[in-house]
């Protein structure tokens, strides 16, 4: 499960945005999409800076969406006690984030920040040095491109869709929608993806002659060569108990198979079974 964090800011004295209708179009949007069971929404509006620092802890979300006004190197808007507007440097962010995207902290940490506000991209860059995806604004954005911008890059998300494929389906939304501010938002990616996990090492392959499986069973591990008797589950007295030597046991295991037993082919089955489990 994945929790969605959405921050909303508009102070007295700044422009009037649209709040309220990207908050709705990105909550429609999950809702209505593919794997909703798999994400939940959160949302804080008119946030203050201490707004934001108990946001994450109460909700400690895995992607963070602020909406409202930048100001470039200054910061983003939030709001102050009393409703007026309250510049956060992207180095107090940055700060922030650190500690939310820090796996050793938060067992399903911040991985994703997205600054739907003007001139944005200062803060992005300065996030981006903890947080693996971060999208920010290179320039003022009106509040059309921003709504639509929102609107692709959760429909995206909630398809189970990558970060990076739901960024430029944002951005797709806004020239869809008869917007030249297309190239306003950018993806930044600073933290390097985990090496991808090395192939699984092959299964030794099971020998098909008498010989080779009889020589095979022999170098087979302890714990192995149990697992096959117990698949096998050989009566009561055929086998020696697992303190006889090994060069015991696989003989009696051969005449057991071979006289009254299911045969040398359910041997090799039981082998597969082990080593090769699908």
């Amino acid at each position: 499960m994945q929790k969605i964090l959405v921050l909303a800011a508009n102070p007295k004295d700044s422009s009037r945005l649209r709040l309220d209708e990207e908050l709705r179009d990105i909550e429609e949007g999950l809702r209505r999409s593919r794997h909703r069971d798999q994400f939940t929404l959160a949302q804080r509006l008119a946030v203050r800076p201490r707004d934001v620092q108990r946001a994450m802890l109460e909700e400690t979300p895995q992607i963070v969406h602020f909406s409202g006004h930048g100001d470039g190197a200054e910061g983003l808007v939030f709001e102050d006690e009393t409703g007026q507007a309250k510049l956060v440097s992207g180095t107090a962010l940055a700060g922030l984030f650190e500690l939310f995207a820090d796996s050793n902290n938060i067992p399903d940490p911040v991985h994703c920040v997205v600054l739907n506000g003007c001139y944005s991209a200062v803060q992005a860059e300065a996030i981006a040095e903890h947080v693996p995806y971060v999208v920010g604004m290179t320039r003022a954005i009106g509040d059309r491109a921003a709504i639509e911008f929102a609107v692709g890059f959760y429909d995206a998300i909630g398809a189970g869709r990558t970060v990076e494929f739901a960024f430029k389906l944002g951005c797709a939304a806004i020239s869809m929608a008869g917007n030249s501010e297309n190239a306003t938002p950018i993806l930044i990616n600073k933290k390097p993806a985990p090496p991808p996990s090395p192939p699984p090492s092959p299964s030794p392959q099971i020998p098909q002659g008498r010989t080779e499986l009889y020589q095979f069973l022999l170098n087979l591990p302890d714990a192995q060569f149990n697992q096959v008797l117990f698949a096998l589950n050989p009566p009561p007295g055929n086998i020696s108990p697992a303190q006889a030597p090994r060069g015991q046991r696989v003989p009696e295991l051969f005449t057991w198979l071979e006289s009254i037993g299911p045969g040398l082919e359910a041997l090799r089955t039981s082998l597969e079974n082990l080593l090769d489990p699908r």
